[in-house]
């Protein structure tokens, strides 16, 4: 195998696969990043056997061929070299790379040992813009479970119903839903639950402009189609929470407050809140003001803020964290709280439209806070 080839193009090329490299595996092989010259450009491919990311990079092949290099090496390795062309030549199992005045050899596996993930049947496929994907998957999949306690939520539920796509993750604190409207190919509904790390992935490589792009389903993988780059995604296992049945029905307060102003009051009085290593803030709502405060062993933190408040006073209290994460994500300039009682979730929603939903629960008051 013998190829020159744009350093640049190689370096973006190889900063995208190895978002899927392998970092704990019993099969070494799987930690390197496979190289295969074929028509006029080089193939790059990097596995976990979870996720799949390959990208296509022209190139000038003088003899074709394949090999998989060590990964973390190589694309350190290539990140720094200082040519504006790379030269890349592999004679029984070794790569001879020069770029500049930077010469090296980096030993190789052989290519045929290389797993590769199923094919993705085009059994249902989903075309919707790449900015508005990003964005979904940006207001919800911080609410996805950290730990394995119940497996299933540290994934998202990809859920596909008539001509809208909704994303939903869920940790048993706090929900996050987000929705937007879609134009597929094929009409079957369709509700698919993808690994959250192999959804921020996604997001990472998916550019932030209008352009629409494919996902193409099977019974078990995803497949992000973006021309010259593919992610493939297997999707998990078992069946998602049934998450509409702990959605609340109604609300006795609503209140209607600008969300910049609540996220600076929560932030400054969380500050507190974290010395007293609880994190616990609480929400007093009393016509047009809503009072934050916080309490520790250092004292004592308050802000008043207006808000428009429809309904009956409530006092709720909340982990700061779970409410803050809602409202970082968010780019309303004012949202709507609805609230049943002090033990029911805090549902945040928009003022106009139905683009978003998020459930927070609120930690039960105590006397003297």
């Amino acid at each position: 195998m013998r190829f020159y080839i744009n350093t640049q193009q190689l370096n973006a090329g190889i900063s995208t696969v190895v978002k899927a490299l392998s970092a704990k595996t019993t099969v070494s092989i799987l930690e390197g990043i496979y190289m295969e010259a074929a028509n006029g450009s080089l193939l790059l491919r990097c596995t976990d056997l979870s996720l799949q990311i390959q990208t296509y990079i022209p190139a000038d092949i003088r003899e074709e061929g394949a090999i998989v290099l060590p990964g973390r090496l190589f694309s350190e390795m290539v990140r720094r070299l200082p040519g504006e062309t790379t030269s890349i030549e592999v004679k029984k199992g070794t790569a001879s790379i020069e770029s500049g005045s930077f010469r090296t050899t980096l030993q190789g596996e052989d290519a045929e040992g290389f797993h590769t993930m199923s094919t993705v049947n085009r059994e249902h496929i989903v075309n919707m813009r790449s900015d508005a994907f990003k964005n979904m998957i940006r207001q919800c999949i911080f609410a996805a479970a950290q730990d394995d306690t119940k497996p299933i939520l540290a994934g998202a539920l990809l859920e596909q119903v008539e001509g809208d796509l909704s994303i939903v993750a869920l940790d048993g604190y706090r929900l996050a839903m987000r929705k937007e409207p879609i134009s597929y190919g094929m009409l079957a509904d369709r509700t698919a639950v993808i690994p959250a790390r192999s959804l921020l992935e996604i997001s990472k490589i998916l550019p932030d402009t209008e352009e629409k792009f494919a996902m193409i389903f099977s019974r078990t993988h995803v497949m992000i189609d973006l021309e010259h780059t593919a992610i493939t995604a297997r999707l998990m296992d078992g069946e998602f929470i049934k998450y509409k049945q702990i959605l609340p029905n109604g609300h006795r307060t609503r209140i209607r407050v600008n969300r910049h102003e609540l996220m600076g009051g929560i932030e400054r009085v969380a500050l507190m809140a974290r010395e007293g290593k609880t994190n616990l803030i609480k929400f007093s709502f009393s016509g047009d003001t809503l009072t934050v405060t916080a309490n520790s062993e250092l004292g004592r933190s308050k802000e008043e803020i207006h808000v428009d408040l429809m309904g009956e006073d409530i006092e709720i209290a909340f982990n700061a964290k779970y409410f803050t994460d809602v409202l970082k994500v968010l780019d309303d300039e004012e949202i709507y709280l609805d609230m049943i009682n002090n033990i029911s979730p805090c549902v945040v929603h928009p003022v106009q439209g139905s683009g978003y939903y998020y459930l927070i629960l609120p930690v039960r008051l105590f006397s003297g806070m």
